[in-house]
């Protein structure tokens, strides 16, 4: 297991009740993980400095170089294309690869050891997100979220998680805080993105101030419902000899 996708389960948990007449609980974790997108290791360092767990080196169009991991002390990925070989970045001490897949060759993710994430295609239908179930995927990068968060953007956004079953990455503004950052969380996004210091302190600041995860009554061992499974044919009772 990568350490991104320890974080990220981490993050999923929901807030244990105190057992008995515990007066006292431990402080919760962020609910959220914090990703800084940076343009190369110093200025990673930079955003893990300002409050980012994990950083992103290199983004589309500028794939990252090989040459190792932001010594920031947070989780270091690194954006790739091409026919980069993801163990060459394992080997360079990144802990994962993003990769674009109409960009990416299919023999750069075949490494072990390493943790992936895929930048979702824009026209990406129901049968392509069914087949990304099957992969070892870390995260989905679902791009940038403009705006304020639409009940049919939230309906899109449970799509995507109920066909791929798959946490995801979303790209935000660093004014996002409060009911609204919350609703973003509900609805599967785990790790938000941005890229300039500021953008990520204000996250910071409103990751920390966000309430534990609460289970719902209708929930499962998720954040969400999950999609209910077709029942098999010949399911049925029958009937006691």
């Amino acid at each position: 297991m990568s350490k991104l996708a320890d974080k990220i389960r981490k993050a999923l948990r929901y807030d244990a009740q105190p057992i008995g007449f515990m007066a006292a609980r431990s402080a919760p974790g962020a609910t959220m993980v914090l990703c800084g997108l940076a343009k190369d290791a110093r200025d990673g360092a930079e955003l893990a400095r300002r409050g980012a767990d994990v950083v992103i080196i290199g983004a589309g169009g500028r794939a990252a170089k090989p040459e190792g991991a932001a010594d920031s002390g947070a989780i270091a990925g690194a954006w790739i294309e091409g026919e980069a070989d993801a163990a060459q970045y394992r080997d360079a001490g990144f802990d994962f690869v993003v990769f674009d897949p109409d960009r990416t060759a299919s023999t750069a993710v075949l490494a072990e050891g390493i943790g992936y994430v895929i930048a979702l295609p824009k026209d990406a239908s129901d049968n392509d997100l069914r087949a990304l179930e099957g992969f070892q995927l870390d995260a989905i990068d679902i791009g940038r979220i403009e705006g304020a968060l639409t009940v049919r953007r939230q309906m899109e956004l449970r799509r995507i998680f109920g066909l791929t079953r798959k946490p995801l990455l979303a790209r935000v503004s660093g004014d996002l805080a409060g009911p609204p950052l919350q609703a973003l969380r509900d609805t599967n996004v785990v790790i938000v993105a941005a890229e300039q210091g500021a953008e990520i302190e204000k996250l910071r600041k409103a990751i920390d101030a966000l309430p534990p995860r609460a289970r719902r009554r209708d929930d499962g061992d998720r954040p969400t419902p999950l999609v209910p499974a077709a029942a098999a044919i010949g399911d049925d009772d029958e009937d006691d000899d």
